[in-house]
């Protein structure tokens, strides 16, 4: 039986196509013959992609001995391949994007069997939303041999403004208005960076501005607490899965008043070493032990089971 994973173009960095491959990795390693369909056959080259084969669209043929997994976002796909024999799986990481237009009322009325769930967020949306439909958690794991603090740190803080473009021009500005002690501190804006560097900057930065916004999860924050970072920001709602008073300084969605003044806190802290600072390194350490590489092989392990059996 050959698994084919539908990915999105390779050349967008988006943190879902990163574990499209890891699970099809853990597949392989298993033994099971699992590949990517990449429209033109082409491998991200912003991370390290394990060694799973990427086919082009030629593999697209109806055959009752494929199992294809399908993107959340591209529910126009979803019906012309409604009649073919293959079985259907559906992997959503971000249910925000998983809407339907006019017509079907559920990925059951396409011929999808299960749905992968990356948070526990979503899994409540699939079981609400396509009852009748067979839901696996499926939960990210953070790569701490990646992601860990650097020796020395830098007065810095790290963002990803893609999500909240116009949002951190305001956050910067009133915040350097308001707080004149911190105007010598750099921000580092993380856009357009490969695995690899991303994951530098966050070893080096003392603090991560969180800019989530309708997350399906929300790894960034996670990676920068791996990292090392005091994180500060929005959780963008599903990150509330894993956010709390211990392990950051959160604001609501688009409270910004709110969200400047825990950014200041998080700059205190990360200006202390003392038994607060150590507190929240232990905080982060207890969730972080919650999303890792061994706990989502298991549940691509277990989840597989269920379905080829």
């Amino acid at each position: 039986m050959q698994i084919i994973f539908f990915c999105p173009p390779a050349t967008v960095i988006n943190g879902g196509i990163k574990f499209i491959f890891r699970m099809a990795e853990v597949l392989r390693a298993q033994g099971h013959d699992a590949v990517i369909l990449e429209e033109h056959e082409r491998r991200p080259t912003w991370f390290a992609t394990p060694a799973v084969p990427v086919v082009g669209q030629s593999v697209l043929q109806p055959n009752p001995n494929q199992i294809y997994v399908l993107p959340e976002d591209q529910t126009h796909m979803l019906a012309p391949l409604k009649d073919w024999p293959q079985r259907k799986i559906v992997y959503i990481q971000n249910h925000f994007y998983a809407g339907f237009g006019e017509g079907a009322a559920s990925y059951a009325d396409y011929g999808v069997t299960d749905i992968f769930c990356s948070s526990r967020t979503i899994l409540d949306y699939a079981r609400q939303r396509h009852p009748s439909l067979a839901s696996h958690l499926i939960a990210y794991g953070i790569d701490v041999s990646m992601f860990h603090p650097a020796a020395a740190r830098q007065d810095r803080i790290a963002f990803m403004p893609r999500k909240r473009p116009i949002e951190i021009g305001y956050i910067r500005d009133m915040f350097r208005f308001l707080y004149p002690a911190y105007r010598s501190w750099q921000w580092q804006e993380l856009s357009n960076r490969d695995e690899k560097e991303v994951a530098q900057a966050m070893s080096e930065a003392k603090v991560f501005l969180s800019l989530s916004r309708l997350e399906g999860f929300g790894l960034t924050p996670l990676e920068a607490m791996a990292g090392g970072c005091v994180v500060a920001g929005f959780t963008g709602i599903a990150g509330r899965e894993y956010a709390n008073e211990a392990n950051g300084f959160w604001a609501e969605e688009d409270d910004f008043p709110t969200c400047i003044a825990q950014l200041k806190a998080a700059l205190d802290l990360a200006q202390n070493s003392g038994a607060g600072h150590e507190a929240y390194r232990q905080a982060c350490a207890e969730t972080l032990s919650v999303y890792t590489v061994e706990r989502f092989r298991q549940s691509v392990a277990e989840a597989w089971a269920q379905i080829l059996t």
